[in-house]
């Protein structure tokens, strides 16, 4: 008897259609196989999602076309590779706008599919690949490289690819419910890989992914990656919700699946709608999962290779201990104010939650950490430009700060206080948690909520009008406004419940996020450098309370993106008195030595740092060391190290080899610049279509271009040039993105990996006078540079 296999398809490309249709036809003609498509259960009236399931499921094999990615044929596709099936993919790519979603989509390059324009083309795939006879199993290779997790997590949550309320509000219930959570946070970060994602499906029993509305900029490559997603964990009988922003089209294959909302509060019922049926189940899940692990196969030597997370986010709990200390920490809290600057990906957060770590481990800090899913900022612009003159500006920020500041530390304290048992509270302790809980809605909300809150409140007062331009009146109100007396009675709880010569410590990250290119930079440089004016007052108030001297001492360390830094330094009065420690590698030997460290602890000290590069890779890559290979082919990030020695890994193990053989770096280094390319679109809120067209045009290019060639690709890509000012400055962004490096010397090119070295790269360049500049190694392959230039 004949194999039977299923085949999805979408319908936007009528030719793909009827080349399949035909293609089914020939095949089944020959005695091979019997395929049907999702024509058939249209036509039999059985067109629903259980039918579909069930017919992939009683099916020998799974076909699909991604020409158009269809989000039915993706999450199609996923639910099968989770069922184990043999698959067998075609692509048109000669689709221009298909085959563009298809590489930036980048999740499906480990899978691989045959060309085709024709039926022919179909019919020659199918018989050279033989599905109905397969030899191995692809879900079988790409699960090798799954690696036991070190701690046990409820949930694994994908958010929208645009930074909303939603996101917010999806995370607080989720937090709310005491969930342990990872977080695929695609506002923040491009795509990870296919791996990553199997990795985490097979470490937790739930699944909640947010769709986007579909007139969202970038929804359609996100809700791709979404319904691929979907379909594995449905495949593997994870508890799954699937949400989205109206307006949103379902489609049919998981209509039943997925709900719908238009507000903050109707998201909010969803998400708590699943999350109390997921607490009541979640004993049982977290059994049944172990249970799933337990029956896996003993792991290679490679196999158990572990380098951590890439993303800091991912693994705060375990990056104590094999965070690489270059940065002396303890000099990050010596002042009043401490700022810590880096590019994106050099290790900020990853230092801030060392940092905390290492501080929480001396009883006498207390330690308050601040990561604000988001703020407002419509609304601070707003109530910024409505102030009359540059006091009351000045005087908002100092007190908004003030505010959220004394609200979260309160908050920590409360925290910190309620984890006692009962018997253990003193009369003092009581009194503040009773204290807390009567003014809940200005202390126990999260950190953006109360933001929002009180420029709401402070705009409904016509703040523009509060005292008439009299300064004295205008601060009394504006106090009495922010809950001036309850946080004069909340300090005297501090003078009392902090012990004397104990140090207030408070880390502030995540203020990057609501940093936008089309904000008003100005105003949110001044609300950001206000924060360092707030922290001397805070200290002085802190270390007199209530007549008694306390020697409290009180610091603040705020983390912060090296262009958001440069654009605070514009606006500060003397930028040059603003001490910053700097996070940056251009020592190579540190680089490494972050991935050695992992390698190290992460095995248990089985191995010694030698071994990593001696026993588990190969040791040259086209006659290039391989250390240096890899060094050379990246943005010197820890991040970018990290993604791409577990891409080495991962590829080296789906293809069952003992070590990393140079085909795999090779293979590793193209997915790596797929995804460095998407992150740098992300990372950078490169949204419009004229930027990311200009990208384009480098593809098939030489990695070396001059100044007419970027004007032409200007042109090509619409993006205006009135003078010539408006070349130079779009050449500044593109070296500001290190996209591009200057030459400074005949071909010698350098990258502006430090703001702080832009003035000198560009005069030295300038001097030269060559106007040529080089596309970074690590973006060559994705856009099929020709390496050897």
């Amino acid at each position: 008897m004949s194999e039977t296999g299923f085949f999805a398809y979408g319908s936007q490309y009528s030719s793909s259609g009827e080349c399949i249709e035909e293609a089914i036809e020939q095949i089944n003609k020959s005695g091979e196989a019997k395929i049907t498509s999702w024509t058939n259960l249209r036509n039999s009236g059985r067109f629903i999602i259980n039918e579909v399931l069930d017919e992939i499921d009683s099916s020998d094999f799974f076909c699909c076309d991604l020409t158009g990615l269809n989000d039915n044929v993706l999450f199609e596709l996923g639910y099968a590779l989770a069922r184990r099936k043999p698959i067998f993919i075609i692509n048109d790519v000669s689709y221009e706008d298909s085959y563009k979603k298809y590489r930036e989509l980048d999740l499906l390059s480990t899978l691989g599919y045959k060309k085709y324009t024709k039926t022919h083309g179909i019919v020659n795939g199918f018989f050279d690949e033989r599905p109905y006879d397969p030899i191995g199993n692809i879900w079988d290779d790409l699960t090798k490289t799954i690696t036991p997790e070190k701690d046990t997590k409820a949930i694994l949550v994908l958010t929208s690819q645009i930074e909303t309320n939603y996101n917010l509000e999806i995370l607080n219930q989720i937090d709310y419910f005491n969930l342990p959570k990872i977080v695929d946070d695609a506002s923040e970060n491009a795509n990870l890989p296919l791996s990553w994602y199997i990795q985490k499906l097979h470490s937790v029993p739930a699944v909640l992914i947010q769709f986007s509305s579909q007139t969202r900029m970038g929804h359609e490559i996100h809700n791709s990656k979404c319904a691929l997603v979907a379909g594995m964990a449905v495949g593997l009988g994870l508890k799954v919700q699937l949400l989205a922003e109206k307006p949103y089209s379902t489609p049919l294959d998981y209509r039943d699946l997925l709900k719908k909302f238009s507000n903050r509060q109707e998201c909010s019922v969803i998400v708590k709608e699943y999350l109390v049926d997921l607490q009541k189940e979640i004993a049982s899940l977290l059994i049944n999962e172990r249970e799933r692990i337990d029956t896996r196969k003993k792991l290679s030597e490679l196999q158990n290779l572990d380098f951590g997370e890439a993303i800091a986010e991912h693994e705060s709990n375990k990056l104590y201990q094999y965070y690489v200390d270059t940065s002396h920490t303890q000099q990050l809290i010596k002042n009043e104010y401490n700022i810590v600057v880096g590019r994106k990906g050099t290790g900020k957060t990853a230092t801030l939650y060392y940092l905390y770590e290492d501080l929480t481990r001396d009883r006498r800090n207390h330690v308050v950490l601040i990561k604000p899913i988001n703020f407002e900022v419509d609304g601070l612009i707003a109530l910024m430009e409505e102030s009359n003159n540059e006091f009351e500006k000045g005087f908002l920020i100092e007190t908004v700060w003030k505010f959220l500041i004394y609200s979260q530390i309160a908050k920590s304290l409360y925290d910190q206080i309620k984890e006692k048992p009962l018997f253990a509270l003193s009369e003092n302790e009581n009194k503040y948690i009773y204290f807390i809980e009567l003014n809940e809605t200005i202390f126990l909300t999260d950190f953006s909520t109360r933001l929002e809150e009180q420029i709401k409140k402070l705009r409904e007062n016509e703040i523009n009008k509060i005292g008439s331009g009299n300064n004295n009146e205008f601060r009394l109100k504006v106090a009495e406004i922010l809950h001036d007396g309850v946080f004069n009675e909340m300090k005297d709880f501090f003078g009392i419940l902090i012990p004397k010569n104990h140090k207030l410590i408070v880390l502030i990250d995540n203020l990057d996020k609501s940093w936008k290119k089309d904000a008003r930079l100005n105003i949110l440089s001044r609300y950001i450098l206000g924060l360092l004016g707030v922290s001397g007052r805070i200290f002085k108030e802190l270390s007199y309370i209530k007549s008694i001297q306390t020697s409290l001492s009180f610091h603040l360390t705020i983390f912060l993106r090296s262009d958001i830094f440069k654009h605070i330094q514009l606006v500060a009065r003397e930028p040059d008195k603003i001490e910053v420690s700097r996070l940056k590698w251009d020592d190579s030997e540190i680089l490494i030595r972050i991935i050695e460290e992992r390698f190290i602890e992460l095995s248990n000290n089985k191995y010694d740092r030698n071994q990593l590069f001696e026993k588990f890779f190969i040791n040259e890559i086209g006659g290039v060391p391989t250390k240096e290979f890899i060094i050379n082919s990246i943005f010197p990030r820890p991040r970018d190290l990290i993604y791409f020695c577990k891409s080495c890994k991962d590829i080296a193990v789906s293809r069952g080899h003992e070590i990393i053989q140079e085909a795999d770096v090779l293979f590793a280094y193209r997915e790596y610049s797929s995804w460095v390319f998407k992150s740098l679109l992300v990372e950078n809120n490169i949204l419009n279509k004229q930027m990311e067209d200009f990208l384009f045009e480098l593809v098939g290019g030489s990695p070396i271009i001059n100044e007419v060639m970027i004007r032409q690709f200007m042109e090509n890509s619409e993006i205006p040039i009135v003078t010539e000012e408006d070349v130079e400055k779009f050449i500044d962004n593109l070296v500001d993105l290190t996209i591009l490096g200057r030459e400074v010397r005949t071909n010698e090119f350098q990258f502006e990996y430090d703001v702080e070295n832009f003035k000198k790269i560009k005069t030295m360049s300038n001097k030269l006078n060559s106007k040529r500049y080089k596309i970074h190694n690590a973006l060559l392959p994705f856009l099929e540079c020709d390496m050897r230039a």
